[in-house]
Parts: C-alpha cells; sequence; structure tokens
C-alpha cells in the first residue's frame, strides 16, 4: 500500500535525526504545528497534518509510575493523519526518547532509549473497512470518538518496555551482601567451642 512521501519519511529515523535521511527532510520541510491535547481525526481538517512536541512526566503518568522519580524521562514526537487506499484514518509517525529502568542483571540504573515508528489505523464509530483484512495495528478512539495523543504515545512506550531490561554491555550478575569463603579458622577458635570447653560436666 503506497502513501504521500512526505508521510513515508515518518517511518525513517527518530525525531532528532530526521537530518540523517533523504526522504525525511521532506518531512522536517512541512510545515509543523503542536501536539493538540486532543482532536476528532475524522474531521476533514485534521487529514495530512503534521505535529510534533515533546512530553514529560506529566504528560504520561502512567509512564512515570514505571519510572524512578530520579531518572530521566524525555518523549519527542512526529505524527500525522492521513487516508488510506481504502478510506481508513491511519496515525503515522516517530515516538522517540529515552527514560530510566533498572538493569535486572546487575540491579543498577540503566537508561533506555528508544525510537518507535507507529503506523496504525483509527477506528471510529463506523468501524473498520471490510477489505482492509486482519492483520492490521489498530486504536479504538474513546467514546467521544476523539483522539488523545499524549495517551496513544504512552501506551504505545508502555508495549514496547523490555520485560526484563539489562545494560548491553553488562555481564555482571546480582552482588552477594556475603561471599563464601573458607571459614574463619579452626574448630577451636569458635566462641562456641571455647565456651564449651570451660562447661563442667554434671
Amino acid at each position: 500500500m503506497q502513501y504521500p512521501k512526505a508521510l513515508a519519511g515518518l517511518q525513517v529515523k527518530p525525531l532528532f535525526a530526521l537530518t540523517e535521511n533523504p526522504r525525511a527532510r521532506i518531512f522536517r520541510a512541512l510545515e509543523m504545528s503542536r501536539v493538540p491535547v486532543s482532536l476528532d481525526p475524522f474531521q476533514p481538517r485534521a487529514l495530512d497534518q503534521q505535529w510534533e512536541g515533546q512530553f514529560g512526566r506529566k504528560d504520561l503518568p502512567r509512564l512515570a509510575a514505571v519510572v524512578p522519580e530520579e531518572a530521566p524521562l524525555e518523549v519527542s514526537v512526529a505524527i500525522g493523519l492521513t487516508r488510506g487506499m481504502l478510506g481508513e484514518i491511519r496515525l503515522q509517525g516517530t515516538i522517540a526518547g529515552e527514560l530510566g529502568q533498572q538493569c535486572q542483571r546487575c540491579l543498577q540504573p540503566m537508561t533506555w532509549r528508544f525510537s518507535l515508528q507507529p503506523d496504525v489505523v483509527l477506528v471510529g464509530p463506523q468501524g473498520l473497512p471490510e477489505a482492509l483484512g486482519e492483520g492490521q495495528d489498530i486504536v479504538e478512539l474513546d467514546e467521544d470518538g476523539l483522539l488523545r495523543p499524549a495517551g496513544f504515545v504512552e501506551e504505545e512506550i508502555l508495549l514496547a518496555l523490555p520485560l526484563s531490561p539489562r545494560h548491553e554491555d553488562c555481564a555482571q550478575g546480582p552482588r552477594r551482601e556475603f561471599e563464601p569463603g573458607e571459614g574463619r579458622g579452626r574448630q577451636e577458635d569458635n566462641p562456641f567451642a571455647v565456651l564449651k570447653k570451660l562447661r563442667k560436666p554434671l
């Protein structure tokens, strides 16, 4: 299925690296506007628009709940709406950033960097076109029929979170509080052994 070249650039690189790819420069050249709090994606004026912005802790409360308070949580987004060949409304773009996690191998803080390229079909009151078929990533809108980009971004990141985050070069297991040794000395050096000698038989 073919889409406008401008939107194709959305799927190439993270927002902060768009200038590294010739196709992505087309997207960079488009007039961008800030990400709205909510919008009706089925309104004609919403189509073929692009938005970019930054999200932080206050914008992504569910994500903030699983990231240590002192750890970074920075998200950059560039998203847009377009109509597909079968009349479906698609949300495409780039979600990139970093957030703090705990390495499950060494139990030390780590930073998880991510770059996601969502391409989803929005499901409205009319449902999906029958010819669309299965295997599509879909997003069901709220009861009011509005798309809330911050909630969508948060959900995409939560779904991509690693189940067991680890440093790429981490080879150290959890540290033990006590390391096994050869013992402190001979049995008679044990204080309980000394007490045993001092005890008089009845």
